[in-house]
């Protein structure tokens, strides 16, 4: 059995061990510790530690005689009273053990700080949800007003002046309400992995570069820079200990950290944004030949904006440095696109890519 402090400090997991008197037997102190219990007890009655067990003690005595594999109870909510108080999620499962004649598995697993960026997100959404209504009523109203305002005579300069200045206020709540968004986005992926962060403002600049380089519009170019530095904020929802293990990732690893470019596509897709942030999000992993992820995308089926995205994603991954390895050369990460040219990268992304660094001396800011 591994050791029960490692698990809890890698993973969050607590062991113990269910009999069919419903007595807990405990492997360590950890998960008297986690639930605010005294750990001088090897041993407690069940239904005081978990009185969400009640009602399912023959699931519990299915599980011990292996007529069941497991059961569980998910996000349970803890407050700790004590100094100091805190509040803990968790979830429960019991588990069919076969080294254990008559009794089964506990496992309770901590979700304390995923449930808290949840509702960290939500409270985020909720505020800007209001921002946007408020940002529509004003909006609304400023329509009607200017209605009125063409029907006044000379008189009303004054009165125009004023619903002028409105219009500016409203304007300015706008670009507000879109600065608050990316930068709540960006504060929680900051607080779950800051070498991501760093990665995604990094990207940002080249790709507006290289959108201002191929002659873009500024309205496409500040699109292009929203949704560089939230390309990978569908990384929040993939262990941590995937995103800086120092070792190469396993296929089922690699498989997990996959997700995350759908994942951001449904955190951003609800948010009004006035540029296509949300697929750009979804494609910035797809390549020309089609051997990308998640949906396969081929050529024109994928975004312009995406496809620089996706060139200044690699040239900084290549560049910088990451916890699981030293960084490559620019010259390194140049001939990387340049070889997949009109392969995986688009041609003319990559050749404006290449011009900036070799012939217009492009350098991130330290």
């Amino acid at each position: 059995m591994i050791d029960n402090s490692l698990l809890a400090y890698r993973f969050g997991l607590h062991q113990a061990r269910i009999d069919r008197d419903y007595t807990i037997h405990f492997h360590g102190p950890s998960l008297q510790v986690f639930l605010g219990l005294d750990a001088d007890h090897g041993t407690a009655e069940a239904f005081e530690v978990f009185p969400e067990l009640v009602g399912v003690e023959r699931k519990i005595t299915s599980i011990i005689d292996g007529n069941s594999r497991e059961t569980s109870i998910k996000r349970i909510n803890r407050i700790l009273f004590g100094p100091p108080s805190s509040e803990v999620f968790f979830d429960l499962y019991i588990i069919h053990d076969e080294r254990e004649a008559d009794a089964a598995a506990l496992v309770v697993k901590d979700v304390t700080g995923e449930c808290l960026i949840r509702q960290s997100l939500q409270q985020r959404r909720n505020e800007i949800h209001l921002l946007q209504q408020h940002l529509s009523e004003k909006n609304a109203q400023l329509t009607r007003s200017q209605e009125e305002l063409r029907e006044l005579n000379r008189g009303l300069e004054e009165a125009v002046e004023s619903r002028t200045r409105e219009l500016k206020e409203s304007i300015e709540l706008s670009q507000r309400l879109f600065s608050q968004t990316v930068n709540t986005l960006m504060f929680a992926m900051e607080k779950r992995d800051p070498y991501t962060v760093g990665h995604q403002q990094r990207v940002g600049t080249l790709a507006e570069a290289i959108g201002r380089e191929l002659g873009l519009s500024e309205q496409i170019i500040d699109g292009i820079g929203v949704a560089s530095r939230l390309h990978d904020i569908g990384k929040i929802y993939v262990p941590s200990e995937f995103l800086t293990k120092p070792l190469s990732l396993t296929e089922a690893e690699f498989n997990v950290i996959k997700t995350h470019s759908r994942v951001g596509f449904e955190i951003l897709r609800d948010i009004e944004f006035p540029w296509p942030v949300a697929t750009i999000t979804l494609q910035h992993h797809e390549k020309c030949d089609g051997s990308g992820y998640p949906d396969g995308l081929k050529a024109d089926e994928i975004l312009l904006e995406a496809k620089i995205v996706t060139v200044a994603d690699v040239v900084e991954a290549m560049a910088t440095y990451r916890p699981y390895r030293f960084s490559s050369s620019i010259e390194s990460a140049l001939s990387e696109i340049e070889t997949n040219s009109g392969l995986l990268y688009d041609a003319d992304v990559v050749k404006t890519c290449v011009r900036l660094f070799r012939e217009k001396g492009f350098k991130w800011k330290s």
